[in-house]
């Protein structure tokens, strides 16, 4: 599961994200841009997602052109465990390393670690 729920990028989400990568990809042409942007919206970036993948293409990428998939490729995910799997890796890890959530009406288990090391509240 995604960890982003939170709005839709804007139009002015959009130019951040592309002035930033403009700044830093200065060989990246307008039509990269426009692309970009259809496969963001296809993809259902949220705001938060596409300022992160941003970011971290920014502190990250070692090339001088960008594909449109080192962008839409990132993304912050968790495993959710239906209530069989956690009582299968009891073993592996007790009971209360798990916390129940509940996603479209669905009971699922995550472990509280994910959900700290990826800053959920």
């Amino acid at each position: 599961m995604s960890l982003y729920s939170d709005e839709y990028p804007t139009k002015d989400d959009f130019k951040a994200a592309s002035n930033r990568l403009s700044i830093s990809f200065p060989k990246m042409t307008k039509e990269f841009f426009v692309l970009l942007t259809e496969f963001v919206i296809k993809n259902k970036f949220t705001a938060k997602r596409l300022s992160d993948a941003v970011n971290h293409v920014i502190a990250n990428f070692q090339y001088k052109e960008l594909n449109i998939s080192d962008i839409i490729k990132f993304d912050r995910r968790i495993k959710l465990y239906k209530s069989y799997e956690v009582y299968n890796i009891m073993g592996k890890f007790p009971h209360s390393d798990f916390e129940k959530i509940e996603v479209d009406g669905i009971n699922y288990y995550v472990r509280k670690v994910d959900l700290l090391n990826n800053n959920v509240k």
